[in-house]
């Protein structure tokens, strides 16, 4: 399945909210009803109007809905809330700009996944992913970060040395994530450049630099892929497929 990029956009027209993955079955959809969209708007907001330079995008509002997963055997459900954001569009019948207030989240809980994660990967890699979909409604630096700690998890499910003794004196030596991704890269040249641009949007995060969405989205998808890859055995089962089509002749028995 592609990746949907466009359900991770973060803005959201409040009549139609989109139906995200559900966290806890993953096989339903978390769904809002289309109704109870709690929006508040502080006081001080309310009192801004009144400034003679006031100007629609001054407004502030807050807001709170549920989605429930359509999994009848699940039901799991998701609280979610955050701003209001403005956007604008040129009504042509009008022949004017107009605002439109859409729902911009800042948190969901639980958070729906971001990426499909085989049910191979190790439980450490799907953690970090699970937090990494969390924070991305917040704080697109942690999420980074906690991509790059599922890195790590997932070159230990690879059997890459977190530490190297050096030959010499015999002592212990800890392994960076480039060290460890160079050392992989030996074993599998086609998926270690995948690794090391997850390592670098990493870095920013754990350096506490802005991380802008399309960067972690577009990690977001190189993960999906390479943990398909690294995990999924999908290639395997695909080349188990192949042989036995050519050895058969497609005559199964």
């Amino acid at each position: 399945m592609a990746f949907d990029r466009d359900l991770w956009s973060g803005t959201y027209d409040r009549t139609h909210f989109p139906h995200f993955p559900c966290p806890k079955c993953t096989k339903g959809r978390a769904r809002h009803d289309g109704k109870a969209v709690q929006i508040a708007e502080p006081t001080y907001s309310a009192k801004d109007r009144d400034h003679p330079d006031w100007e629609p995008g001054w407004d502030v509002e807050r807001f709170s809905l549920q989605l429930t997963c359509d999994n009848t055997s699940c039901g799991e459900v998701v609280v979610v809330s955050g701003d209001t954001s403005l956007v604008e569009y040129y009504d042509h019948e009008e022949d004017r700009w107009v605002y439109f207030s859409h729902l911009r989240p800042r948190a969901m809980f639980p958070a729906p996944l971001i990426i499909d994660i085989p049910t191979q990967a190790p439980r450490d890699v799907r953690d970090n992913i699970r937090l990494a979909s969390s924070h991305y409604w917040l704080d697109t630096s942690a999420s980074a970060n906690r991509l790059r700690a599922s890195v790590e998890f997932l070159l230990d499910f690879l059997e890459i040395p977190r530490e190297t003794i050096n030959a010499t004196s015999g002592n212990t030596r800890r392994l960076d994530l480039n060290a460890r991704i160079a050392h992989y890269e030996q074993l599998n040249a086609e998926h270690a450049p995948s690794l090391t641009a997850l390592r670098m949007i990493g870095n920013l995060g754990s350096h506490g630099e802005d991380v802008q969405q399309e960067a972690i989205l577009d990690a977001f998808e190189i993960y999906e892929y390479t943990l398909d890859a690294l995990c999924g055995q999908r290639k395997d089962r695909i080349e188990a497929l192949r042989q036995k089509l050519i050895s058969t002749k497609g005559k199964y028995t």
